[in-house]
């Protein structure tokens, strides 16, 4: 009688909240948990206090003990360590937290750590849009613009975790200042934190309401149209199969989607052209699939 392989433990860290699960071998998402990230308090220990509860809570609610623990997290993340390089004031205190030996500590499993965008792009190649793709990019466009990069089904982050930041491309040189202290940055013409603001609107749902009821929204035309553009850069430097776009831009739906689509066909030479732009399947538990994914990968499945 063959016996199932151990599932894992999936812990997916943000700005927001922290959530956790159990990946199965069958790629399900089981004991599926929450809390709020209360980063206003200011603290990291208190977050990962947090955390670990959480945790311990998902695992005692199991039916097995998980072999293993993949964690998403927001910020520069060291793979190997499982440190944190760094991260923004979304998260107080992480910049430097040995999360991973944190949580080996507290939770008495293997840890592995990613960062979140990383984690989307390995779940999407694995278990949504990017299945039957060897080599793939992911845009993660929110508040600011992410990328993630997989080859051959396993993620390329680069020295130090620091590979994939396809936001700080530079696309306007002596363009607009960026708050990775840069200026022209792809992320300072795509992101929320421009559109909205530009828009007029207090938030993405309302200005998607208009924009998919046909409405003219200039900020968006603009983001389409620089999004095509830092897809093309991409493209031409990493040669993949499939170009995925997701985050909560995916709200604006086709209809922007086809204009980036647009935008990228000028952008792109010629031999390029036919990569497929497509958007991401996956929805908000993409980062906890991704760290379950991630943490079978590394723990040797």
């Amino acid at each position: 009688m063959t016996t199932q392989t151990p599932p894992v433990l999936a812990l997916d860290v943000g700005g927001t909240k922290l959530a956790a699960g159990i990946l199965t071998a069958d790629d399900m998402l089981q004991q599926r948990a929450e809390v709020p990230t209360l980063a206003q308090e200011g603290s990291a220990e208190a977050i990962l206090g947090r955390l670990i509860g959480l945790a311990r809570d998902v695992i005692a609610a199991a039916p097995e003990r998980p072999r293993a623990v993949g964690v998403a997290s927001a910020g520069q993340i060291d793979p190997r360590q499982g440190d944190v390089v760094f991260a923004t004031d979304n998260l107080p205190g992480w910049t430097g937290l040995a999360l991973g030996r944190r949580l080996a500590e507290a939770l008495d499993l293997p840890v592995f750590v990613e960062n979140d965008v990383n984690a989307f792009a390995l779940a999407e190649a694995q278990l949504g849009a990017g299945r039957g793709y060897h080599h793939q990019v992911l845009l993660a466009v929110g508040t600011g613009v992410g990328g993630g990069i997989v080859v051959d089904g396993k993620l390329y982050s680069g020295s130090m975790g620091r590979g994939g930041e396809i936001g700080h491309v530079c696309i306007v040189p002596g363009g607009r200042p960026c708050t990775c202290g840069q200026i022209g940055c792809l992320e300072s013409y795509a992101g929320m934190r421009v559109m909205l603001p530009a828009s007029g609107y207090p938030s993405l749902r309302a200005l998607a309401d208009d924009y998919l009821a046909g409405k003219s929204i200039p900020a968006v035309d603009e983001a389409a149209h620089w999004l095509g553009h830092g897809l093309a850069q991409a493209a031409h430097v990493l040669g993949p199969e499939v170009l995925l776009v997701g985050g909560s831009i995916g709200l604006l739906g086709e209809r922007f989607l086809a204009d980036v689509r647009l935008s990228y066909a000028v952008a792109a030479i010629k031999s390029y052209r036919n990569i497929p732009i497509v958007p991401t399947q996956l929805g908000a538990d993409s980062g906890l699939l991704g760290a379950g994914v991630y943490a079978r990968q590394r723990s040797g499945d």
